[in-house]
């Protein structure tokens, strides 16, 4: 029931209209630690209180009329938190509007949806900065069903002298006129994508003195970074972890592009600063890499994030080595093979490393269906390398063979599972052996588990006179698209070789000019890149790609002997909507992690080994059941079994249907975005 107010009622919310009234306009500061700016109006503003009226006719007989809208200020709020320091809070004020245009205060409620960024106090509006991470959220004000907003971003700033460098040396470089004639960025590349969740990149440069001055200077719409520093040659930096880790707050308060400049003072002058421009995706990568560790003859794997790789297959006594190996996508099994030479198979629980089966019957390379339930071996039948012409089908403990992949004409080679388990893309040899052969085209094949055998089997890309070799090929996390290896020999070492992309059907080729360095390194360089594959999940609108690549890293690995330089695994982001006569690539960073004294190769990346209900967790794919939600208590990201309404980005699906998001894409069973924002 509608109460009508008296005239003394009418009278409250009129004076505290006119004493907030009072706040005055323009711009909202605050100095000390932090600070905040608004192009708004308002002063501190008040309490969010006042007035009695909450919605409808609210001032009953009295002609006001009823809540039409509401007004938040101050608008568009940039509040700063610089080196940690969390500035005072600021109070927000709300204001109505009624349907005969008048002005009145309002009680309600406010929420500040990003409780990772900010806080606000739902009865009076008073917003305080986490300084966590920065980044950009909404501000509601409702009361009685009619809601008032504005943005409220907080942007975390770091101003690092530890070095302490003359203040007369800092203030040239904004002045600066003339373009530096010596510095040159090697590391990592302009454009370059990174995801969330890795150890931050070296950056790395020549072209200094021992005692020159740096100003680096790295900056996103919620993040700043400046520093002034000497970096003697080989100049590299890193960002630094204490007292906070500068490049886990970028990355979390990033998504988008990331400007960097590097601007030096040689003793006399400083220079214009060289720039590049970096993007961030919204989303940690996911899975575990195994790789093989050439010096030690063993299987690793490292998930992305970790500071170095853990040992995973390492050879017993008396077996030389474990290698060509291939993992199941689901993240259960993984296949090697054994010795060199004749190379038998065995397969083992990824969990735990327990051997689950072994054999003597010679294979070399193998597949390894999705769900870790078959193995498609017998790349080559003895210890010379050389093949039978087809390939066998067999369950993942057994050598029993169901079905005979013999396309004819040629020997099936370096076979690869799409992720959805219906097909398999190999490349079909026609000179040499297993191991050494220079001519191979790239087919695929339908696969039927339920009843084994193959159909549909067909070329979809030839080869050509300068690079005859076309094999290594992974599927992309939709199963739509193969990237694959285009060389003049499929053994790696010395060989000349670039990774590309094409559809199912062949019909779209297209060459990964980014990924392989074209434009970014020198020419030389950009054919130095072998044995492609795709991390099972998209993630940030991408789909990620790890190969291995000889080039050059930074000033860090020099060495461009083709019969000593180091393999290493680089990883490229795919647009997730790739575009016939379009790269959908972007340059290739360094895998921070891994061994800088090994030979690291093959690298086939997995989901991590999944959480049980109850555990902790990031995204749903984390989770053996597909789900990661709030614990109903804590609070906390745990794994669940509820599939409450849609799935959210990284949580299971069917269809895309199942997604919250009407953009998303259900691919590789997991909710995505369809390609970069």
């Amino acid at each position: 029931m509608r109460r009508p107010l008296t005239l003394a009622a009418i009278a409250i919310p009129l004076i505290a209209a006119f004493f907030a009234a009072c706040g005055g306009s323009g711009s909202e500061t605050t100095q000390g630690a932090g600070a905040a700016s608004s192009s708004g109006s308002g002063g501190a503003g008040g309490a969010g209180n006042g007035g009695e009226g909450l919605g409808g006719d609210i001032f009953g007989d009295s002609g006001v009329g009823q809540l039409v809208s509401i007004d938040v200020t101050p608008k568009d709020l940039v509040i700063e938190v610089v080196n940690g320091q969390i500035p005072p809070p600021i109070t927000y004020k709300a204001t109505g509007l009624t349907s005969s245009g008048s002005v009145v205060d309002v009680v309600g409620s406010w929420t500040y949806d990003r409780g990772d960024i900010g806080n606000i106090v739902p009865a009076n509006g008073a917003f305080t900065a986490s300084g966590l991470l920065g980044g950009t959220g909404t501000v509601t004000f409702e009361a009685d069903g009619v809601k008032g907003s504005t943005t409220a971003t907080v942007k975390l700033r770091y101003l690092d002298d530890s070095q302490m460098i003359d203040p007369s040396i800092k203030q040239q470089f904004p002045t600066a006129a003339e373009a530096d004639p010596a510095l040159s960025l090697l590391y990592p590349y302009d454009k370059t994508v990174f995801p969330r969740g890795l150890l931050g990149p070296t950056i790395q440069w020549n072209g200094g003195n021992a005692g020159d001055v740096y100003h680096i200077h790295i900056k996103s719409p919620a993040f700043e970074y400046e520093t002034w520093r000497t970096v003697p040659p080989p100049s590299r930096f890193d960002f630094p972890k204490l007292p906070d880790d500068i490049w886990r707050k970028l990355t979390d308060s990033t998504n988008g592009d990331v400007q960097v400049d590097i601007a030096r003072f040689d003793g006399t002058k400083a220079y214009v600063a060289k720039t590049q421009t970096w993007k961030i995706a919204p989303a940690n990568l996911a899975g575990t890499i195994y790789y093989w560790e050439v010096n030690t003859g063993s299987v690793v794997r490292i998930k992305p994030g970790d500071l170095g790789p853990e040992a995973f297959l390492t050879p017993p006594p008396g077996v030389g080595c474990v290698a060509c190996h291939s993992v199941s996508k689901d993240g259960t099994r993984l296949v090697a093979s054994f010795h060199g030479g004749y190379s038998p198979w065995g397969t083992f629980d990824t969990a735990t490393g327990t051997s689950l089966f072994n054999t003597n019957a010679s294979s070399g390379f193998q597949a390894i269906s999705p769900n870790g339930s078959h193995v498609l071996w017998r790349h080559w039948n003895d210890g010379a390398f050389n093949g039978t012409g087809f390939l066998s089908l067999s369950t993942y403990n057994s050598d029993v063979e169901l079905a005979q992949l013999n396309p004819g004409g040629g020997f099936p080679s370096h076979p690869a599972w799409s992720g959805d388990g219906q097909k398999i893309a190999f490349s079909m040899r026609t000179d040499g052996n297993g191991l050494d052969f220079t001519q191979s085209t790239l087919w695929v094949t339908d696969v039927n588990l339920a009843v084994p055998s193959f159909s549909n089997t067909k070329q979809i890309v030839t080869n050509d006179a300068g690079r005859p070799t076309v094999t290594f090929p992974t599927f992309s996390p939709d199963s739509k698209w193969i990237a694959f290896e285009r060389s003049t020999m499929a053994r790696s070492r010395g060989a000349l070789a670039e990774i590309w992309l094409t559809n199912t059907d062949g019909s779209v080729v297209i060459p990964l000019d980014n990924t392989n360095g074209m434009n970014h390194i020198e020419a030389e360089q950009t054919t130095t890149n072998y044995e492609p594959t795709f991390n099972p999940f998209s993630l940030g609108g991408y789909f990620w790609l790890v190969i291995v690549s000889e080039r050059k890293y930074g000033n860090t690995l020099l060495d461009t002997n083709p019969n000593t330089r180091r393999k290493q695994l680089w990883v490229t982001a795919i647009d997730a909507n790739p575009v016939p006569g379009q790269d959908p690539s972007h340059p290739a960073f360094w895998l921070p992690g891994q061994g800088l004294d090994n030979q690291n190769m093959r690298g086939e990346w997995a989901k991590s080994p999944c959480k049980q209900l109850g555990e902790g967790c990031n995204a749903g794919f984390d989770c053996c059941d597909g789900f990661c939600k709030p614990d109903a208590q804590s609070g906390a990201l745990v794994c669940s079994d509820q599939a409450q309404g849609c799935s959210k980005l990284g949580e299971a699906c069917m269809t895309s249907a199942n997604c919250c998001d009407p953009d998303a894409k259900c691919i590789g069973g997991f909710c995505a975005s369809d390609g970069p924002k």
